[in-house]
C-alpha cells in the first residue's frame, strides 16, 4: 500500500538503520510524542508486525486512518475477502487498511472511531462511537461498537427495516455473511458489515452511503474512518487508572477523553 516512491515520505523513519522501538504503537501515541504533521507513519503495534499509517492530527489528538473513499474510482471496492483482508489502495487517498491489521489494532487498546462523511453539498459530518473494535477472522472479522455520539443519524447500531451494522460479520463479493437472501456485497459492489443489506455503506462503487446524511440518489462525495484511544482507562480528571507508568491521559473538549502511551 506505500509504493517504492513514496517511502522517503514516511515521517518518522530515520535515514540509515530502523529500530522497532523507535515508532509509536498508533496515531494517539505519536501525537502524545510531539508529531503534528499529518502523513505517512510507521507504527508498532502490540500484536503483529510493522505497519505503515496515514496519521490525521486534529486538536482533540492522534487519529489512526482506516479508510478513505473519494468516490472517484470506479470498480475500486468490489473486491474479494483477501483484498479486504490484507488491505489495498494509496494510503493519501482511497485505501482499505486491512481487516486483519484492524483485528490487531484494536485489540491492544480501547478505541473510539469517527465516521467522518462530506455530503452532497460539501458540509463535513461525524459519527462518533466510543468503542471500536474488529474481532478475528475466525469470527468474519465481526464489527464490535459501543455508545454514539453525534448529530447526525446512528446508521450502525439502530435496528430498523434493513437490521443492524453493529455486531455483523464482514461480507464481500465472494464471502456472503450477511443475512439477506442476496449477497448484499455485490448488490452494492463493495465490502461491508451487511445484514440486509443496512443504513449506511462506506466501501460502495454504487457511492457512499449513510442514512439520513446521503442516499443512492444523492451520495456523500467523500468519507474517512479513524480511530485513537478512547479514554477507557482514564477518570474525569483526566488521570489514568489501572495502567502501566508512564501512561498520560488527556481532557479534550469532546465527549472522549484519552489514554496512550
Amino acid at each position: 500500500m506505500v509504493p517504492a516512491d513514496k517511502i522517503s515520505q514516511l515521517l518518522n523513519v530515520p535515514r540509515g538503520d530502523v529500530y522497532e522501538e523507535f515508532f509509536a504503537k498508533d496515531c494517539q501515541a505519536a501525537y502524545l510524542r510531539g508529531r503534528r504533521q499529518n502523513g505517512l507513519y510507521v507504527i508498532s503495534p502490540k500484536e503483529g508486525p510493522l505497519l505503515v499509517v496515514y496519521c490525521l492530527f486534529l486538536e482533540d489528538g492522534g487519529w489512526t486512518v482506516l479508510q478513505r473513499n473519494t468516490g472517484q474510482e470506479d470498480g475500486f471496492w468490489f473486491r474479494t475477502w483477501n483484498d479486504y483482508k490484507v488491505g489495498f489502495g494509496d494510503l493519501e487517498s482511497n485505501h482499505w487498511l486491512g481487516n486483519e491489521n484492524i483485528y490487531l489494532l484494536t485489540q491492544q487498546n480501547a478505541f473510539a472511531v469517527r465516521f467522518s462523511l462530506t455530503d452532497s453539498e460539501g458540509l463535513n459530518h461525524n459519527a462518533d462511537y466510543y468503542s471500536f473494535r474488529v474481532d478475528a477472522e475466525s469470527t468474519e472479522y465481526t464489527l464490535r461498537l459501543g455508545a454514539y455520539q453525534g448529530q447526525i443519524s446512528d446508521a450502525l447500531t439502530v435496528m430498523n427495516e434493513t437490521g443492524v451494522h453493529d455486531n455483523r460479520k464482514f461480507s464481500t463479493k465472494d464471502r456472503d455473511n450477511d443475512r439477506y437472501r442476496r449477497n448484499c456485497a455485490v448488490i452494492y459492489k463493495g465490502g461491508w458489515w451487511f445484514d440486509k443489506c443496512g443504513s449506511s455503506d462506506l466501501n460502495s462503487d454504487r457511492g457512499i452511503f449513510w442514512q439520513g446524511v446521503c442516499d443512492m440518489e444523492n451520495p456523500c462525495l467523500e468519507d474517512t474512518i479513524m480511530i485513537r484511544p478512547n479514554g477507557k482507562n482514564c477518570n474525569e480528571e483526566g488521570q489514568c487508572l489501572g495502567v502501566e507508568s508512564g501512561n498520560v491521559c488527556m481532557r479534550q473538549r469532546s465527549y472522549i477523553a484519552m489514554c496512550a502511551d
